[in-house]
């Protein structure tokens, strides 16, 4: 069986089915692998008992009156599987929850680089014919054995070219070799563990593991890569550890569009980023996500993207008590358009225009100050709020932080010059109605869809709606500001310069009524959707019969935030 299409199922599935899965102790230590990995996913099995039952997202899926909907997930799941493979049956329900059941047990699967650095630094090259493929999976099949011969079995009556199986030995055992057109690949299964790999030496690197016979010097935790992830990699039930590769690694002499790549990934300075790691884990009702991109965030580098970020968001203060969620987020204008200029500088030689130098000067034309000068009037801040307990997209509004009024409202009629359907002044707040476009049918332009812009000292506050605006306006101007008690508490846990933050109060969602809204959008919609195939019919009859109340009764909040500093990008947060 090809490694990708075990490796999906083994992903996939695990919340396809409600099988009352139980969790095994790590037998396979990640830490463990070969010095040289690149990168894994490490899946050490789902939890069962009091730590499943007290958890919030488990609780949910678990819940009795939750299983029509976890049924017709699977039937929209059956039909997929169906449409995508022709050459077979598809999969019954009972298959289907024995396949899930593969979950029960740990996995790791990832990339090991290649040992030969010539090759290595070869392969990004077009003119390699032969290239290194690092791929493995390794599976505790402990109990599994039939349910994994059967998938085996169908995946290769499947194929409509069948590769070439022959044995070998590699590491010892005995080992079924499968060659396509595409590549080769190895499959095994010794004691307890199944193994795949699609390169000999990979393949003897990972038994030796799995034997925990690898050498501790040349073992992945000895490498710099993953004593910087360490933190990131601690407790969970899932992990995951990708290491960057070098410039010349990513990207050897190969060119695009007439470009070469290595001088642009050089230009912006890619080796500053390191890698990335995080993992998963339950914490009683909390499920819990934690990462990071690590690397040299000095400036000049990719993590510019990304603002150095404010204890008090500005957008905070436009908050009402009504509100039901907030996403906050702040990024760097000006850091990601001097990436992009060092980025097409490297494109053309030194005695040639740049094509910043175009684009710049088609933007002053139009604005009428350069795009530094029209970046500046921006504090990177963006939040979109909602105050609707019936998740109204009408209701919803955007809150973009600026630095000077004058100065964006300026830059906002020079750049939407043709779409200004009006302007008035309401003391220091000017409104403007933004066209967005018309709606067409037979009989010509029958409406005008609108967006309402407030341009106040601080922010522009935006909606499809006019009194929403004036909600938010009235928010602040009331003093009304101010974080929920739990959002609050959940503000604490998080450092104190943050660049991004996010807050959900399920408690205050009005669940009858988004219901209700969306059963009234489908049917609106339904007449296209059917017609193109797009709509999940038998979870639509199911979501329609099914209480909405479940969801109050274990969903409460989530919260998360992200922050950066000297060692790279946080995220950090929660489902409640």
């Amino acid at each position: 069986m090809r490694l990708p299409s075990l490796a999906t199922i083994l992903v996939a599935l695990a919340w396809a089915t409600a099988v009352p899965l139980a969790s095994a102790q790590p037998g396979l230590q990640p830490r463990h692998l070969p010095k040289s990995t690149v990168f894994y996913v490490a899946w050490h099995g789902m939890p069962a008992g009091e730590a499943r039952k007290a958890n919030s997202l488990f609780a949910l899926w678990d819940d009795p009156d939750f299983a029509p909907v976890r049924a017709a997930m699977l039937e929209e799941l059956l039909k997929s599987s169906a449409e995508q493979e022709k050459t077979q049956a598809p999969l019954t329900k009972e298959e289907m929850a024995e396949v899930a059941s593969l979950l029960d047990n740990e996995f790791v699967a990832g990339y090991i680089g290649d040992p030969n650095p010539a090759r290595a630094a070869a392969a990004a090259g077009e003119s390699q014919t032969s290239k290194w493929n690092g791929m493995f999976l390794v599976y505790d099949r402990t109990g599994k054995e039939a349910t994994l011969a059967k998938l085996m079995l169908r995946a290769r009556m499947s194929e409509k070219d069948p590769p070439k199986i022959s044995t070998e030995t590699l590491a010892g055992i005995p080992v079924i070799k499968m060659e396509r057109s595409g590549g080769t690949s190895y499959w095994a299964e010794n004691g307890k563990y199944a193994l795949s790999a699609s390169e000999p030496a990979v393949f003897e690197q990972i038994t030796a593991w799995t034997k925990h016979a690898s050498a501790g010097a040349a073992e992945l935790s000895q490498s710099a890569a993953y004593k910087e992830a360490s933190d990131l990699l601690a407790g969970g039930v899932l992990e995951l550890f990708f290491h960057f590769p070098s410039v010349k690694q990513m990207a050897g002499d190969s060119s695009a569009a007439g470009f070469r790549i290595r001088p642009l990934l050089q230009n912006v300075r890619v080796d500053a980023v390191h890698l990335m790691a995080g993992h998963l884990s339950l914490e009683g009702s909390r499920t819990r996500i934690q990462g990071a991109i690590l690397g040299d965030t000095a400036p000049g580098t990719p993590f510019d993207i990304w603002d150095a970020g404010t204890a008090a968001p500005g957008s905070l203060a436009y908050l009402s008590p009504s509100i039901v969620s907030l996403q906050e987020s702040r990024i760097n204008f000006l850091g990601i358009y001097e990436l992009l200029k060092r980025a097409l500088r490297s494109t053309v030689p030194a005695s040639q225009q740049s094509p910043a130098d175009f684009v710049e000067g088609a933007a002053k034309k139009r604005l009428g100050v350069t795009i530094p000068e029209a970046l500046a009037s921006f504090t990177g801040e963006f939040t979109s709020l909602q105050s609707s307990a019936a998740l109204d997209p009408a209701k919803r509004v955007f809150v973009i932080g600026i630095q000077k009024k004058p100065e964006t409202l300026k830059l906002l009629r020079a750049a939407l010059a043709d779409r200004i359907a009006a302007e008035r002044s309401e003391g220091d707040t000017t409104f403007l109605k933004i066209s967005e476009g018309g709606m067409h049918s037979s009989a010509g332009t029958a409406s005008w869809k609108y967006y309402h812009l407030a341009v106040t000292g601080d922010a522009i506050v935006i909606s499809s709606r006019l009194d929403s605006v004036r909600e938010t306006l009235d928010a602040k101007k009331n003093g009304d500001a101010l974080l929920p008690p739990a959002w609050q508490a959940a503000r604490t846990q998080f450092p104190k310069m943050i660049n991004g933050l996010s807050f959900v109060d399920f408690q205050k969602v009005d669940w009858a009524a988004v219901k209700e809204r969306w059963k009234a959008e489908s049917l609106k919609a339904a007449p296209e959707r059917v017609k193109s195939g797009a709509v999940p019919r038998a979870l639509e009859h199911t979501m329609d019969l099914l209480d909405p109340q479940i969801f109050r009764r274990h969903l409460h909040q989530t919260a998360s935030a992200s922050w950066k500093d000297a060692q790279g990008m946080h995220v950090d947060g929660w489902i409640d």
